[in-house]
């Protein structure tokens, strides 16, 4: 059976101490700004934004991040290069480039990560002694052999004159392994990526195969870098008879794979690394290649419409290829590979494609029975596909080819479309038979569909035209019970269930709640269920009258409160110190929309937040750090979680924690000088311990990772909207990242690419039927908007396994005689 993950509100308290006010590089200060206003802050990124100046950082912090907030004290280590008023004037020299303050023989090079060597020394003297052995300043100290520091080499370099002079810098480097690691770097960004990454591991080191390149790239050191010619394309020796064929996977055209061939030395051409681009053979023209599956009927794969997506049709590693991509691993896979009855799932698409002398056949398959063009053709199918792509795609297909399952799969679209004959199993509005809803967005609580908890309305909809014929009878009933709420035609309510508990109406009825449903759609949704459905011992009801309350219900008390007596807590507007710079009064609200088992489970967290709100009678739960407390620690220090209560999280360090012997469940630091042990909850530090800079709830299940950062971001560093409703102080929706996995990624790679046999999992199915139900929830700070109750369209029956494997297999999958620790569940449906 399906898990589903399924919150209300998940909120992550990280410090017992509130703060009320945002983040001040300046502090001390509140008048005063930066007068370094333009200079580049290295290493940091603020949304999409990857060189913020001074003035930048100092804005957004203002505006965005709390002073509770992880990143908050990594930005006041910026007042002195930023020039604070009352900052220092001249550099710290607590941290820099070169050991003992050197300069940098390199001062003008510009590194990798597009800085100067003279901007990251300069940057680095400014900064104070209590972020030298942090991470980020770690990966940024790594240029000191590129930029020359005195005494300093690298461990690897690509050149033997250990200076990676190049005569053919802008050569690409292709890096390819088939369905798997596909990408390829300039010469000198591989050379100066490996004299700052590089290991001295020699189980994973990969500096032998950056040398290897060194022939290829013209090392000027080198006395001979002629090619030698032991690595051929073509089986046969002889050239290629397509070089100005592009090669989209390896970012060169065939003439430069067989440059790139021609210079990796004799011992290497039977390597697995080697042998995949080899594949290219027919591709690029070799006459005695052959191919196992070419798309078009002379053989060839010269189509005129490349970039068109095959609708409903999955390769491995890509849920929507293209006619070129899908033309490609047609001729790339080696015989024996593609586990095929034939290969028609590549010569059914010749004519949609663009293969030689292609045309529409006289008499193609039909998207709307009886013909004609869909009436809503820009209308988006559940799949990304619009009815017109898919009526299109299907009138290149001649008509025996119009009884497949896939070509099914595509027709079952017909209804949603809105063609005039076509006919469903299950429309959501039964009284009619369509699916004419008015609350197209409207969520529908304690509904969970796969991968998707409260979905729209439309949502559902989309699930039942993708599940059409499939769905079971009691699977399109339990479905139908919702066309009242949604709007159907000719629903009246049952009116059977009060919202309020003791009648009335919410008198707050456009208020959002839980971020998607108004109290208006949860009047209305309980206005459409029938009595035994409301009773005192239905958990769903009372999830949804757990909001009446803050809906403003005549007579009506909250069943769970922050402050105690349920008054409201002193300073509405004071910040509670968690990461989305939520308010006291916000929090309260929160709260007094919870049920008593929800409220019962989170007892500790609210307790924590009623005392940084000044409720009168609360007391915060504190850590102990006795003797015996400690004692326990170091029995049990190697399986403790993460520290709940922290200061200065991303101080935290392994650098930071190896430089202590002690064992401790949590660690506490003043200015990267060990304290004491903690207790297993972390703890706060006053000011009479430490003067300078507190780090404390560290250990090693807490380590800050730049990869990872805090507050949470997705990989374009824009928190999901959906996450979290818009506050009116705060402007942006973006968050601080710090920027060094930019210039860690080739690195990398090639790490991957070489020492690991990998395939990709492939994403076989466009509706998952399940998810992990184990999610970490700790790691986002931001409420998970989901009302979840009895109803999980995973539990209801459907009638045939096809609604589980959108589109259907087309018995097309690589070959699985693969090495063990090899994924072979590589296929194409």
């Amino acid at each position: 059976m399906m898990k589903l993950l399924v919150i209300l509100f998940s909120l992550l308290m990280h410090a017992v101490c509130g703060q009320d006010g945002f983040c001040n590089m300046c502090e001390g200060s509140e008048d005063g700004t930066p007068s370094n206003t333009v200079l580049i802050v290295p290493f940091l990124a603020i949304g999409d934004n990857d060189n913020p100046t001074c003035q930048e950082v100092y804005d957004f912090a203002r505006k965005s991040v709390t002073t509770s907030d992880d990143i908050c004290s990594l930005i006041k280590s910026h007042k002195d290069f930023c020039g604070c008023p009352g900052a220092s004037t001249t550099p710290l020299n607590s941290c820099s480039l070169c050991a003992e303050g050197a300069t940098p023989l390199n001062l003008n090079a510009v590194t990798p990560f597009e800085d100067t060597c003279s901007e990251l020394d300069t940057y680095l003297k400014y900064l104070p002694a209590s972020v030298c052995l942090t991470e980020r300043v770690g990966s940024i100290m790594r240029s000191d052999a590129f930029c020359g520091c005195p005494g300093v080499e690298a461990e690897c370099y690509m050149c033997d004159g250990k200076d990676n002079k190049l005569s053919n810098p802008e050569r690409m480097v292709p890096f390819y392994e088939f369905l798997g690691t596909n990408f390829a770097s300039t010469c000198q960004d591989l050379a100066d990526f490996y004299t700052l990454y590089d290991t001295d591991d020699p189980e994973i080191s990969t500096c032998e195969f950056v040398q290897m390149e060194s022939s290829y790239c013209g090392c000027e050191s080198s006395a001979d870098t002629s090619p030698v010619n032991a690595c051929k394309l073509c089986s046969d020796g002889n050239s290629i008879g397509s070089p100005d064929k592009y090669i989209a996977e390896l970012q060169m055209t065939c003439g430069e794979l067989e440059l790139y061939l021609s210079h990796v030395p004799a011992d290497q051409c039977q390597m697995p690394w080697v042998v995949d681009f080899m594949r290219f053979d027919f591709f690029c023209g070799c006459a005695s290649a052959t191919a196992p599956c070419p798309m078009c009927p002379d053989g060839s794969i010269d189509i005129t419409n490349p970039a068109a997506i095959i609708p409903y049709l999955i390769i491995p590693n890509n849920e929507n290829p293209t006619c070129q991509q899908l033309a490609t691993l047609g001729v790339i896979a080696e015989p024996g590979e593609l586990v095929l009855d034939d290969c028609s799932t590549f010569e059914n698409q010749a004519n949609f494609c663009g293969c030689p002398g292609a045309s529409k056949p006289e008499e193609a398959c039909e998207f709307c029975p009886g013909g004609g063009d869909p009436p809503n053709p820009d209308l988006v199918t559940p799949f990304g596909d619009t009815c017109k792509e898919l009526g299109d795609y299907l009138s290149f297909l001649p008509a025996d080819q119009c009884d497949s399952d896939r070509i099914d799969f595509i027709k079952r679209q017909d209804f949603l479309c809105g063609c005039p004959t076509a006919t469903t199993n299950c429309a959501l509005c039964g009284n009619d038979g369509s699916n004419k809803v008015e609350f197209v967005d409207r969520h529908i609580p304690l509904l969970s569909l796969p991968l998707n908890t409260n979905p729209t309305c439309g949502e559902v909809v989309e699930f039942m035209a993708v599940n059409d014929g499939d769905l079971s009878g009691s699977g399109c009933t339990a479905l139908q019970e919702y066309q009242g709420y949604c709007g159907c035609p000719s629903v009246p309510s049952i009116n059977a269930c009060s919202f309020c508990p003791n009648g009335g109406s919410p008198s707050n009825l456009e208020k959002v709640v839980s971020d998607v449903f108004t109290c208006q759609a949860l009047q209305d949704f309980v206005s459409f269920l029938p009595g035994d459905e409301c009773g005192t011992n239905s958990s769903d009801f009372e999830q949804i009258q757990a909001f009446a309350y803050v809906c403003g219900c005549p007579d009506t008390q909250p069943s769970c409160t922050l402050c105690p007596g349920g008054i409201d807590p002193p300073s509405a507007s004071k910040l509670i110190g968690d990461r989305d710079g939520t308010t006291c009064g916000e929090y309260a609200e929160y709260v007094a929309s919870q049920t008593s088992e929800q409220c019962a489970g989170r007892s500790a967290e609210i307790q924590s937040t009623a005392s940084v709100c000044g409720c009168e009678g609360v007391i915060a739960p504190i850590s102990t750090d006795t003797a015996s407390d400690t004692a326990s620690n170091t029995a049990s220090a190697t399986s403790t979680g993460q520290c709940t209560i922290q200061q200065n999280a991303e101080l935290c360090t392994l650098q930071l924690l190896n430089s202590v012997e002690e064992k401790c469940d949590c660690y506490s630091f003043c200015d990267s000088k060990f304290v004491k042990c903690q207790g297993s909850e972390g703890g706060l530090m006053p000011s009479s311990e430490c003067s300078g800079t507190p780090i404390t709830g560290c250990n090693r299940a807490g380590v800050f990772s730049a990869t990872k950062p805090r507050p949470v971001a997705d990989d374009d560093y824009i928190r999901p909207a959906a996450q979290k409703a818009d506050k009116s102080s705060q402007t942006s929706n973006v968050t601080v990242i710090i920027a060094i996995i930019v210039p860690v990624v080739l690195a990398l790679l090639v790490l991957v690419y070489y020492i690991f046999t990998r395939k990709p999992t492939q994403k076989d199915l466009k509706i998952d039927a399940e998810i992990d139900g184990d999610d970490d929830v700790a790691a986002s700070p931001l409420p998970v908007q989901a009302m979840e109750g009895s109803l999980s369209m995973a539990d209801v029956t459907l009638s045939s396994p096809s609604s589980v494997s959108s589109p259907p297999p087309e018995s097309f999958s690589i070959d699985d005689n693969e090495p063990p620790e090899t994924n072979a569940e590589n296929t194409i449906v």
